[in-house]
């Protein structure tokens, strides 16, 4: 009886480690695996050229996927939801989001959590709904930041984001010659990194008008919850050695986007809390000829722990973490951060104003 019992029990166990080494082995196949530069496509391409001493926009916005507005939090903040109730949340924020976009008209869109085909968002193409928006006058490039077939997490069998295809995606109205997919150094470690984010920037390269040199416009979304900081030291290295190099050339260079990280020039306070605190940029990092472009005044981020109720003091978390570095031959006329309450999603849009100088 004792003998059947334990058979009983040592072919149940068996069964466990082989049905867990199984999900191992599928999530090790599938993984995605991008290479360290991979040409990115661009979606309905213009002709028009940049110039010089002409006054653009440009503007960076986390939209959250669509899916993290005001009624909003998420698990990995403090917060319960991996997504939000329904579709028709999200394409309410959408709406906000697109409304957002055509108020502020801008030459150039950095946008960063764009959807593409994810069950957290339920399937909407956010790149194609933001180029139909904008319409036949502006092209666009994406690059995935986070691409898994299954991600289980958070474990629950309604909020599991499921399959994510996510990325960031630039938008102008401007000739591109050539875009590419950069892929940052580092990652998790097995088996982590089979469901986790691949982050890499995306970079558009715009010939101007009677020059040889070229505008080089680069979107970014950087890693966040690096506990080590090792992912964000060697992000942060392969960005600057860009910067460098671009600046031996004597392109002009603009950088937009989500940092995860706080600027030199920032005195608000950040309150520590266990789930995410954004580390300081060294006042030394950027490289000879370079500027960080960021309103210091205005919040760009909030947690997520709860739904946003900004009179909870005590459990609001705010950081300033979205913004611009330029190179010396970009005159800048105007960098704000736009305070619109977190409505449409966790992150402010900051926007800016700029001239190449010949």
């Amino acid at each position: 009886m004792v003998y059947d019992l334990i058979h009983t029990l040592l072919i149940i166990i068996s069964i466990i480690l082989l049905f867990g080494v199984a999900i191992l082995v599928f999530f090790t196949v599938v993984e995605y695996r991008p290479k360290k530069l991979e040409e990115a496509k661009i979606i309905n391409n213009q002709i028009n050229l940049v110039k010089f001493n002409e006054e653009y926009q440009a503007l960076t916005f986390n939209i959250g996927y669509g899916s993290l507005g005001k009624d909003e939090d998420f698990v990995m903040d403090g917060g319960k939801k991996g997504i939000p109730e329904s579709r028709e949340v999200v394409e309410g924020y959408l709406a906000g989001i697109k409304d957002i976009i055509n108020t502020y008209s801008s030459e150039f869109y950095f946008i960063q959590e764009v959807d593409i085909n994810s069950r957290r968002s339920y399937k909407i193409n956010q790149q194609q709904y933001i180029l139909d928006n904008l319409g036949t006058t502006y092209n666009s490039t994406f690059a995935l930041n986070y691409k898994a077939l299954f991600v289980p997490f958070p474990f629950s069998f309604t909020q599991y984001m499921g399959k994510v295809e996510s990325g960031v995606s630039t938008f102008t109205n401007f000739k591109v010659e050539n875009s590419e997919r950069h892929q940052f150094p580092g990652g998790f470690s097995w088996p982590v990194r089979t469901v986790n984010l691949k982050r890499g920037m995306l970079v558009n390269y715009h010939k101007i008008e009677g020059s040889d040199k070229m505008f080089v416009v680069v979107n970014l979304h950087m890693s966040a919850y690096d506990s080590s900081g090792k992912l964000r030291e060697q992000e942060m290295t392969y960005l600057k050695d860009f910067m460098i190099e671009h600046k031996k050339i004597g392109n002009y260079v603009l950088i937009g986007g989500d940092f995860n990280q706080t600027f030199p020039e920032v005195s608000l306070e950040v309150r520590e809390n266990p789930y995410f605190t954004p580390y300081k940029i060294e006042d030394t990092y950027l490289p000879e000829g370079y500027q960080f472009k960021i309103d210091p005044n205005v919040t760009t981020s909030r947690l997520l722990n709860q739904p946003y109720n900004p009179s909870d003091i005590e459990n609001t978390y705010y950081f300033i973490i979205d913004g611009f570095i330029v190179s010396d031959n970009i005159e800048v006329t105007l960098v704000e951060g736009l305070d619109l309450g977190y409505v449409h999603s966790d992150h402010n849009p900051v926007r800016l104003k700029f001239k190449l100088v010949e």
